[in-house]
């Protein structure tokens, strides 16, 4: 049973157990096993992506029967094959939100507020549907930290920078956004990657 499931595993990316299952579902025939499960798996990769027959199967293969792989490259084949350009989304303004982007990754999101483009940044973002809310939240913490630093200058007092500062860490729309835009910037360039790609 051991050399079945290496055997059977060898082709399929699958955990032993399924495999061992699999195997005993089938009276330890291998082929059978392999031939079942992928034509149970391009069924479901087919009704999850509405993809045909074909597609399914030519990236399975392509894959190298991963699953999650597989459905993720076809969701992206499907929406670049179906992409409508945005007027205003632009390779050069998208690497604007590239730029934002570095900001947060090497300081933090408050220091990303002080970017000097942040308002093109949150405009090419709301052309963008997907988009919409982060920018929202974006907007609302910039605001925030606007209203928090009206009247500052390089010249006040560091306490009077410390307790701007404080009043900021403090603010529940400029918390909510570090939190929200720090889970999400993942995400954020996986669409912003989609565009570029088809601008």
């Amino acid at each position: 049973m051991i050399d079945k499931i290496k055997e059977l595993r060898k082709v399929l990316p699958i955990p032993i157990g399924e495999a061992k299952q699999l195997l005993m579902e089938n009276k330890g025939d291998v082929e059978k096993c392999i031939y079942l499960f992928k034509a149970k798996s391009l069924n479901e990769i087919q009704d999850i992506t509405g993809c045909d027959e074909k597609m399914a199967n030519e990236y399975y293969e392509i894959e190298k029967y991963d699953f999650n792989r597989t459905v993720s490259a076809i969701r992206e084949a499907i929406y670049d094959r179906n992409y409508k350009p945005i007027n205003g989304v632009t390779k050069e303004r998208v690497s604007l939100i590239y730029q934002w982007l570095r900001i947060i990754e090497t300081d933090d999101f408050g220091r990303s507020l002080d970017f000097n483009y942040l308002n093109t940044v949150i405009d090419i973002m709301l052309l963008i549907p997907s988009l919409i809310d982060t920018a929202n939240t974006i907007r609302k913490a910039k605001d925030a930290k606007d209203i928090i630093f009206d009247g500052y200058s390089d010249s006040s007092s560091l306490d009077e920078f410390v307790r701007r500062h404080k009043r900021l860490d403090d603010n529940e729309e400029f918390q909510e956004a570090d939190k929200i835009i720090n889970l999400r910037i993942t995400i954020i360039k996986e669409e912003l990657m989609r565009h570029v790609r088809n601008l």
